[in-house]
């Protein structure tokens, strides 16, 4: 079957950060390293033939430049998702990882900056299934039949007694001080799944109830602005992103 996925997108600065270290990368569309977020949602329709990928990156705050780090790996993917085979979409995401991580460190080195990083959570799909890979706090949730399910992993430091757990991996970390390790999974979909991707500025303000609740709204575009919505309604102390797919 030839499927089509819709998708929304919103990115918001929120209400306390002076800067948006948010970026997202979808079908060729990302932000320039200084922005502002996204005033609407943007949406569009793509075919599941086009291998079509959804990410969202979400600059270190606690480091320097974590815009910078957003920026350069989704200029970065945009320059692997356009030259590289799709065949193996596992193999690919890996190594978009691994090569993402390389040029932060680079860039880092190159500009003198003891540490900079981002977090990255992607959503692709091929004719049959989903394949989901992240390396942060990023997350990808499945909708299905009103239940949601986180398919991403957090990498935290759960071990620790804190409100605001850190990270045990992100882009940006040398390979001689730490090999990632990208948390990768593979799902089938079937017509009218919905998936969420999104940075923690949204699953630090709202409850996977509540999330739940607002992508059973009549269609994603509606969905995207209500969880964007409430997120700043609860305070917005983090940039928010948002992208919202259906399978059609």
């Amino acid at each position: 079957m030839n499927h089509e996925i819709e998708y929304a997108v919103l990115c918001n600065k929120g209400k306390v950060r002076d800067k948006n270290q948010d970026n997202f990368w979808c079908i060729g569309s990302y932000l320039e390293a200084e922005n502002e977020g996204l005033k609407e949602v943007y949406s569009k329709v793509v075919r599941v033939s086009a291998s079509p990928a959804f990410v969202v990156f979400d600059g270190l705050g606690g480091e320097q430049q974590g815009e910078v780090a957003a920026y350069i790996a989704a200029n970065e993917f945009d320059t692997l998702y356009i030259n590289n085979s799709k065949e193996n979409l596992k193999q690919f995401l890996l190594d978009s990882c691994m090569t993402m991580n390389q040029k932060i460190c680079e860039y880092a080195s190159e500009q003198c900056i003891q540490r900079i990083g981002t977090t990255v959570a992607m959503l692709m799909f091929d004719s049959k299934s989903i394949h989901v890979c992240n390396v942060g706090d990023s997350r990808v949730y499945q909708f299905r039949d009103n239940n949601l399910t986180q398919l991403s992993y957090d990498h935290l430091a759960t071990y620790l007694k804190k409100k605001k757990l850190p990270l045990t991996q992100n882009l940006g970390i040398p390979e001689e001080e730490f090999l990632i390790e990208p948390f990768i999974t593979k799902n089938e979909y079937r017509k009218g799944d919905r998936f969420l991707v999104c940075s923690d500025g949204l699953t630090d303000m709202i409850h996977d109830e509540e999330i739940s609740f607002l992508l059973g709204s009549r269609c994603i575009r509606v969905a995207t602005e209500r969880l964007m919505k409430l997120a700043l309604k609860r305070g917005g102390v983090d940039n928010i992103t948002i992208i919202v797919c259906e399978v059609r």
